[in-house]
């Protein structure tokens, strides 16, 4: 079974990603902002972590600073923002993020399917 941590500040989002990729077989984790989902991190390892970019106490972006240098094997991230384009967005692509969801267009459908995609999995 895949693990996931999705790391979303908004409350009601962080909860509907939950219940959509849980009802899918996946094991889900959830981190309110990047010093959460990096303190998670330390004794977890993760197939795919999908990251919001704009959080409070810690950015997604210093989340990837901190932690892409030393990205597990197999661990994959993916930026599930609203930033379609921007200083956030490039620096993430810069720490080796290469894929991201627009929050505001993603369907819960094609988010599991996006997630099934990136994990290797068969739908």
């Amino acid at each position: 079974m895949h693990k996931i941590l999705i790391v979303e500040d908004e409350d009601i989002l962080r909860e509907a990603y939950y219940a959509t990729l849980s009802s899918q077989g996946y094991q889900c984790d959830v981190a309110e902002n990047g010093k959460v989902a990096l303190e998670k991190c330390q004794t977890t390892t993760y197939d795919l972590i999908l990251l919001d970019l704009m959080m409070p106490v810690m950015s997604g972006v210093k989340f990837l600073e901190k932690f892409m240098p030393n990205v597990p094997d197999g661990t994959e991230v993916v930026v599930l923002s609203n930033l379609s384009s921007g200083v956030e967005l490039e620096q993430a692509m810069d720490l080796g993020v290469y894929r991201c969801l627009l929050k505001s267009d993603v369907s819960p459908k094609e988010l599991v399917a996006a997630v099934r995609n990136e994990l290797g999995d068969e739908g």
